[in-house]
């Protein structure tokens, strides 16, 4: 491959990041953006605490006593950190954590718009993560953001590969 073949590679992921980046400022609704300015505070405040978002964080939309399940491959001995929130709609959020046997071994604790769960597993594995509001003010549900977090000094060999900076976060000033 030349040198050429590269430039206009780079050149043509630079111009779709700033489509994308675009598109996700114009078509976000007032909730959406109150979920991603919430997460994007928490990140801040975790890392000034040493901690680090070790996966891309999830958005997405969850109804009234409607369970949205997540799965994520987790490591041993590393102490991992869910936090959810949902937007001004949202009621009481819960998140509980499942092993693969389907087995709950952990549920949220509440602190003030976010609930978090604290967990560290004994052996590695596939757990699954669900978000369920109590009540959803709005009929199409509820925006709802979750982060995970590890301290800074662990090492994830699964972990995402993180910007600096998240597009969807700068959409908060």
């Amino acid at each position: 491959m030349n040198i050429k073949h590269l430039t206009i590679s780079g050149l043509a992921l630079l111009l779709g990041t700033v489509i994308v980046g675009n598109a996700i400022a114009q078509e976000l609704t007032n909730e959406q953006k109150t979920v991603i300015c919430r997460l994007k505070t928490e990140v801040q405040q975790r890392k000034s605490n040493g901690q680090k978002l070790v996966f891309v964080p999830l958005f997405g939309l969850v109804r009234k006593q409607v369970s949205s399940p997540f799965r994520a491959r987790l490591h041993p001995d590393v102490e991992y950190v869910f936090v959810g929130t949902c937007d001004g709609n949202c009621k009481d959020l819960n998140l509980t954590l499942k092993d693969a046997s389907g087995q709950e071994i952990a549920a949220s604790q509440k602190a003030g718009e976010l609930a978090t769960i604290s967990f560290t597993p004994p052996s590695q594995g596939e757990y699954q993560i669900t978000a369920k509001p109590g009540e959803c003010t709005n009929a199409e549900g509820c925006s709802f953001g979750m982060g995970i977090f590890v301290p800074t000094s662990a090492n994830v060999p699964n972990a995402s590969k993180i910007p600096p900076e998240l597009a969807q976060f700068r959409l908060c000033q």
